[in-house]
């Protein structure tokens, strides 16, 4: 029979890409090609496997069964090319990502930048948003997540516990009397996150018990970035994740109040969909996002202390 992995690429790029176009684009062919490609398949397996309209495509029944297949087969032929390279030392190819916005703005730029010092020949193409995507459905390789969906065909790797620290300039300090409790909040300008506080409930743990308190004050922002920068202007009391503030505080720009209390945990994992065979590029990344998360042990908390996360 004849070798038809070139037009079963083709098939799986037109399918991935969204259009013929986009698909000439992505594989470096003409359009002309690709459309050759696929009617060369058509007429080989008798069958339709697109219906096409200026608007968009769909897969036909069997369009929908064959280009399983064609991904698995040019995922292999992939992996095969991806594997002989590594063991000349030479790992190639792009890994797809997609993480929290304010996560992926306070240091994910770092992690990029050292991965690519030792593997430049890996492309990164990373989005930053707060929703959960199907993985395997976005051709996404990694993703971190605060919290974990019910899919059976993910692997998590937990990386910490995300908490958060009540911080405010050293400016404001001076001018405020620092908390001793959380109710002592009640005398200061706090400026909140609505994206995760809409009620605008903070909650503590402490020996006595988790307590919560009604976080009142004249900012509200839904981007943490945002609310450590006007921290940092002195416009008020803010509870920061602990990836947000410790540069900061670490460079004396904040400090920190109600160091006896703690917030609730959020469980951080590394996500990716289970494969039999992990491509090497994506191996790579993944030890390299742990290791670099276990040296630098203050952004997120290691520990449990049995406290329920926040929806």
């Amino acid at each position: 029979m004849k070798d038809y992995l070139s037009e079963m690429r083709s098939f799986a790029a037109v399918i991935k890409q969204g259009s013929f176009t986009n698909a000439a684009q992505a594989t470096g062919v003409s359009k002309g090609l690709i459309s050759q490609h696929i009617k060369r398949l058509e007429d080989v397996l008798g069958a339709q496997l697109l219906f096409r309209s200026t608007r968009k495509l769909e897969l036909t029944e069997i369009g929908s069964t064959f280009l399983v297949y064609c991904q698995n087969i040019t995922q292999s032929a992939d992996a095969a090319f991806e594997a002989v390279e590594t063991l000349r030392g030479e790992p190639i190819g792009t890994v797809r990502m997609t993480v929290p916005v304010s996560f992926g703005e306070m240091f994910l730029h770092d992690i990029i930048v050292a991965f690519q010092q030792n593997h430049p020949r890996i492309q990164i193409e990373m989005e930053l948003e707060n929703t959960f995507r199907d993985l395997q459905a976005s051709h996404i390789d990694l993703a971190i997540r605060a919290g974990l969906t019910d899919d059976p065909d993910q692997v998590a790797i937990p990386l910490g516990q995300l908490s958060e620290l009540i911080c405010a300039s050293p400016d404001y300090w001076q001018n405020h009397s620092r908390p001793q409790r959380p109710d002592d909040l009640v005398d200061h300008n706090c400026l909140v996150n609505f994206q995760y506080y809409k009620d605008r409930k903070w909650v503590f743990f402490s020996k006595d018990g988790p307590q919560s308190i009604t976080a009142n004050g004249n900012l509200r922002l839904n981007h943490y970035p945002l609310i450590r920068n006007a921290t940092l202007q002195g416009l008020g009391v803010a509870r920061l994740p602990r990836y947000v503030a410790m540069p900061e505080i670490r460079a004396g720009r904040l400090e920190t109040a109600l160091d006896d209390y703690r917030s609730p945990l959020r469980p951080i994992y590394l996500v990716y969909p289970y494969q039999g065979n992990l491509p090497i590029k994506n191996r790579l990344m993944i030890d390299f996002i742990r290791n670099w998360f276990s040296t630098h042990p203050d952004l997120l908390e290691t520990h449990t202390l049995g406290n329920s996360d926040r929806d």
